[in-house]
C-alpha cells in the first residue's frame, strides 16, 4: 500500500497542515507543524498499520521527507 502523506506548506505568515483530502491546522512555526504533522501520521500508522510520511515543502514545488513510519 503507497505511504499516507501529511504536507506542511507555507501559508500567509506560517505553515499549513494538511493530508491527503483536506487541510488540517496552521502553525506560526515550521517545527510545531511539523511535530503536529508528525502526530497525525504517527498515530495513523499505529492505528491502521499503513505507512505514513511528513512532507515539507521547501522551494516551488519540491518536499523533504522530514519523519516516516512503518
Amino acid at each position: 500500500m503507497q505511504r499516507v502523506l501529511f504536507t506542511t506548506t507555507a501559508s500567509y505568515n506560517g505553515w499549513q497542515v494538511r493530508d491527503e483530502l483536506r487541510n488540517r491546522d496552521w502553525f506560526e512555526q515550521l517545527e510545531d507543524a511539523v511535530a503536529s504533522a508528525n502526530t497525525l501520521a504517527h498515530t495513523r500508522y499505529v492505528l491502521t498499520g499503513h505507512s505514513t510520511g511528513v512532507l515539507v515543502e521547501v522551494g516551488q514545488g519540491d518536499t523533504v521527507m522530514r519523519v516516516r513510519h512503518g
